[in-house]
């Protein structure tokens, strides 16, 4: 889309203003972003993939988070410094014995059917992710949960089996939905939470659009009466409908066009250190990838510095361990620096001197197409042939999940990232790596199985303190590492672009959008 230039005829100028006073869009726009803020009743974002599902329980994308958290809400929520504040909880207390969680609720708040958000609404929403036996997404964070107590209408107490540290983090933030809508609600046609927006409607691969919630409890919000979600894969697309001001709010920013960005009239990018890591799963489970020479072979082919500066434009930073540095047990691991001699003999050692072909899996964005070939380009040097192939992100999701065991998997080598909250390091390690979490049951697509690792994990999540569960953290990073499970590339300096205009838009260093209570100046 071209820009609007300064020298355009009157008569051009004129014919703008009548257009955009007749067309329904109370916006006027400079096309460079720089919008005519008091005249909007609305924003609209850009987003790079299609939502997946508006189900507040089986959301695991940041996307689909991402426009669920301006529908539904949560006990606690995260600040722009990641810690955990009250939202629909007003306080909480643990037992001594790190089991037993009380939460005293807000009163006077309200589900979008009418129903009274209270303790009992708060159960029926646990007993919902927990009967479906892991059917929904949800069912991981609190599969630990014993039993769940009502105390009082405004109170309720959480029991665990054993201890989980990570608990506070994923009870806190699990979204509620009105309890008469449970076990017969449609997401997809209509949303039942607390929060300040209401789903108006989802046209699948279109648009999300939800409107102002007229009897949200907080006063004097949502400030704007509707935000608009568009999945627009092309990054081009994104980038000229941002300068154009079709779109108000732009993520993931593609990161050749930030400068030109930070530079464009009416528009300004954040940046932030994200916990989002990007990587390559490889299948152990396949002969040629079980071998861990590969493996570290495949690491020290790879050229970090090259990666961060071709595919990330050097908005990234080198993985120096699984987990990345935002991460609150992070510890540093000797990098896999760029080896292609020592990369080649640990081939040779393994007996695959020669090379072998590979097929890499990944989403059908641009960006991951960049990201699959560099990987191609580079493992070339070593003789692995890879072949790539992108899908649509349900399509590929569902040949991800569908197999049932490690030898009817069809995938050898995914492209991905991988984002959670700084203070989740289960969140961080548990579904990507543990025996357990091999799909469909969670995200192992390296089919990775190690029992000391599992041990450790377990171990961590069960700790009481916070140094016994640094020193199993640290014993987890140091034993994938070298088992190399993945491809480790960088971890993501991420950025979102919007409308100068534009206040109460972040994001987290997970990578989710926090949009509710955007406002235009």
């Amino acid at each position: 889309m071209k820009k609007f230039i300064a020298n355009f005829s009157a008569f051009v100028l004129v014919m703008m203003l009548l257009s955009a006073c007749t067309t329904g869009d109370n916006s006027a726009t400079n096309g460079t972003g720089n919008t005519d803020s008091q005249n909007h009743d609305g924003v609209t974002v850009g987003y790079h993939e299609n939502v997946q599902t508006l189900d507040p329980h089986d959301s695991s994308s940041g996307i689909d988070i991402s426009v669920l958290n301006t529908m539904y809400e949560s006990l606690l929520t995260p600040n722009q410094d990641g810690e955990l504040e009250p939202l629909l909880a007003t306080e909480y207390k643990i037992s001594d014995d790190g089991l037993t969680y009380t939460f005293e609720l807000k009163k006077g708040v309200k589900f979008t059917d009418g129903t009274t958000f209270n303790a009992k609404a708060v159960k029926a929403n646990i007993k919902r992710i927990l009967d479906s036996d892991g059917s929904l997404n949800s069912y991981r964070d609190l599969k630990g949960i014993k039993n769940v107590k009502v105390t009082g209408d405004y109170e309720i107490k959480i029991t665990l089996k054993e201890v989980n540290s990570q608990f506070l983090s994923k009870i806190g933030t699990k979204n509620f939905a009105s309890p008469k809508t449970l076990d017969s609600a449609n997401y997809a046609k209509a949303s039942t939470g607390t929060g300040p927006f209401k789903l108006k409607e989802w046209n699948h691969g279109a648009s999300v659009v939800v409107v102002k919630n007229e009897d949200y409890w907080k006063d004097e919000h949502p400030k704007v009466d509707k935000i608009t979600f568009k999945p627009i894969p092309e990054n081009g697309s994104r980038v000229a409908m941002l300068k154009t001001g079709e779109l108000d709010v732009m993520y993931p920013v593609p990161v050749n066009d930030v400068k030109d960005l930070q530079k464009a009239d009416g528009i300004k990018v954040d940046l932030y250190e994200s916990t989002y890591v990007n990587y390559t799963t490889v299948n152990t489970s396949k002969e040629e990838f079980s071998s861990k020479k590969v493996r570290k072979a495949m690491n020290y082919a790879i050229n970090k510095d090259a990666y961060i500066k071709v595919v990330k434009n050097g908005f990234a930073k080198k993985a120096t361990s699984p987990l990345p540095k935002t991460n609150v047990n992070f510890t540093s691991q000797e990098l896999y620096t760029h080896n292609i001699e020592k990369a080649k003999q640990l081939m040779k050692e393994a007996g695959y001197a020669d090379g072998f072909s590979a097929t890499i899996w990944g989403s059908n964005s641009s960006k991951d197409k960049k990201g699959m070939q560099f990987i191609k380009q580079q493992l070339k040097k070593i003789n692995i042939d890879v072949k790539i192939k992108q899908f649509e992100r349900g399509t590929l999701s569902e040949k991800i999940n569908k197999p049932k065991t490690p030898e009817d998997s069809q995938v050898q080598m995914w492209y991905v990232g991988w984002s959670s909250t700084p203070r989740d390091t289960d969140n961080a390690l548990n579904p990507l790596f543990s025996t357990s979490a091999f799909p469909p049951n969670g995200a192992n697509t390296a089919y990775y199985s190690n029992p000391k690792v599992d041990e450790l994990i377990n171990g961590a999540l069960n700790s009481k303190t916070k140094e016994e569960k640094q020193k199993k953290y640290d014993k987890v990073q140091k034993i994938l590492w070298d088992d190399a499970p993945w491809l480790f590339l960088a971890t993501d300096v991420q950025q979102i672009a919007m409308n100068e205009n534009l206040t109460g838009v972040w994001r987290s260093a997970d990578g989710n959008l926090y949009i509710k209570n955007v406002a235009w100046k």
